[in-house]
């Protein structure tokens, strides 16, 4: 039986790291790929080039692999609890920083076990080696994280769901505060769990009781 288990659970952590790797590494490509797109075309005039397609590919399932890794450790949860803006400004500092040693790293392989050695691949590297082109990935980079860190702070902060709801279920054509009200009423319950012992917050004649009913009645309501 533990025979069988072992490919279970390795099976099971697969597809764990599969999911957990695939929406940075999607998100990545697209942004990556959108910038070497847009500056196809305003500087060089033309729409597609293979090379910059592998290149930007290539960088997102680097940064996608050092999201996996950086998950991964303790020290990423350091601002847990505080005022958002410290979160997400630590974790984008922090991935920017990461993926900059993993892109260091992995192009030092490259010439490790490059044909022509490794002499001779690191002066053909250094000599093509801009700083203007170094900080200019490095800042998107930087950019694209400060965005997904956002996205994926609301969306723990909200709950697991709440934004795809937000974003393709409420129709604010006809329910204009729909999505207001939801975010503000999730924003309240978070607030109430943190603030107020369990017996009080379970206890309906507490005042914070009370509350938890309503803004769980509130939430439970379907536009009509």
């Amino acid at each position: 039986m533990s025979t069988a288990s072992i490919p279970a659970r390795l099976g099971h952590g697969f597809l764990h790291a599969v999911r957990h790797l695939l929406p940075p590494t999607l998100y990545f490509f697209i942004a990556f790929n959108l910038i070497v797109f847009t500056t196809n075309l305003l500087v060089h005039d033309y729409w597609f080039h293979a090379t910059g397609f592998v290149l930007a590919t290539t960088t997102a399932l680097v940064v996608g692999k050092a999201v996996l890794l950086v998950d991964k450790i303790k020290l990423i949860d350091r601002f847990r609890g505080a005022p958002l803006i410290q979160p997400i400004l630590y974790k984008t500092i922090f991935y920017a920083l990461v993926v900059l040693v993993v892109r260091l790293v992995e192009r030092f392989i490259h010439l490790a076990i490059d044909d022509r050695g490794f002499g001779a691949a690191y002066e053909a590297a250094l000599h093509d080696f801009t700083w203007r082109h170094f900080t200019a990935v490095q800042i998107w980079i930087f950019t694209c994280f400060l965005i997904y860190v956002t996205a994926t702070e609301l969306s723990a902060l909200l709950g697991e769901g709440q934004m795809f709801r937000l974003f393709f279920r409420h129709r604010a054509s006809q329910h204009r505060l729909t999505r207001r009200q939801h975010v503000r009423a999730l924003m309240e319950l978070s607030r109430l769990a943190e603030t107020t012992p369990r017996e009080q917050l379970l206890d309906p004649a507490t005042p914070q009781g009370h509350r938890l009913v309503t803004i769980v009645d509130a939430l439970r309501r379907r536009p009509g």
